[in-house]
């Protein structure tokens, strides 16, 4: 299914507690409430899709962006990732173009109009939060989400180097590491042998054996993102079996202490056999 981009912006008044509303004026949904905003064109930064679209939608200029929450939503044929940022308008005068209407709305009256069915999740969490200091928590939340998920490292991870030491113990070198060359760009592939090994950190890749736990807050977006993690993973073990491939996943908790040796006789089992057909 095709992901479509998009950044929105959240524009609040926060002496009165009122956020901007626009009623979509065109397509199959016009008539429905959305936040103002559009799609990220090809090599652009969300905060700065954002500010272009207000721009170019409302004639304003915003300040203050905050990353405040991610919507990942399916529709019938397609998949929205919208990044939707809070701000205040600096400069300019609202004027309305393709809408069929824009209205400043109390936050508790938001729920009251019927939303886009990707805006309502964000109308659920602007109600939740209360007040300005409420938004504020939210966007430490998405924050600290953010920088935990930037420090998950793509590459060298401690589970990587002790697949990578077990193997060149039993003499299986000549790796490449990371190969884009290979669908999924395994994390240690043998192109002469056609043999790709993941090793999936089980939160990220949700492992079958450990169950890892799901994120109490912000579930929706999670379940969205795990369900791609897993798909787009699935979809690379395929197209390498259709081009030949032997495809190997190594589990983070498959290399613990008490799991490694018997892991790794498995896979060094695998890579032989492999190299025999």
């Amino acid at each position: 299914m095709k992901t479509i981009y998009v950044a929105t912006g959240v524009i609040c008044n926060h002496e009165t507690d009122e956020v901007l509303a626009v009623q979509r004026g065109y397509g199959d949904m016009a008539g429905l409430w959305e936040f103002p905003g559009g799609k990220v064109e090809r090599g652009e930064q969300s905060l700065d899709a954002c500010v272009r679209e207000l721009a170019e939608e409302l004639h304003v200029t915003v300040s203050n962006l905050r990353n405040f929450y991610t919507v990942e939503f399916d529709y019938d044929d397609f998949h929205l990732s919208m990044d939707c940022f809070l701000c205040q308008i600096d400069s300019g005068e609202i004027k309305q173009t393709e809408q069929m209407d824009i209205r400043w709305v109390k936050r508790e009256a938001l729920a009251t109009l019927q939303w886009m069915p990707a805006d309502v999740e964000v109308v659920q969490v602007l109600t939740e939060a209360k007040d300005a200091e409420g938004d504020a928590r939210q966007v430490k939340r998405r924050h600290d989400s953010r920088k935990s998920m930037q420090g998950n490292k793509r590459a060298n991870t401690k589970p990587e180097l002790l697949v990578r030491q077990r193997l060149r113990e039993a003499g299986l070198t000549g790796y490449r590491l990371q190969w884009k060359k290979a669908p999924g760009r395994p994390d240690i592939a043998f192109p002469g042998r056609k043999i790709a090994i993941f090793v999936n950190g089980c939160f990220w890749h949700r492992c079958p054996h450990c169950n890892p736990s799901m994120p109490k807050r912000n579930t929706d977006f999670w379940i969205a993102k795990f369900k791609r993690n897993v798909e787009r993973d699935q979809a690379a073990i395929a197209e390498l079996e259709n081009l030949g491939w032997t495809a190997i996943t190594i589990w983070e908790c498959e290399l613990k202490k008490k799991n490694i040796d018997q892991t790794m006789e498995r896979v060094i089992t695998q890579i032989r056999e492999a190299t025999k057909a």
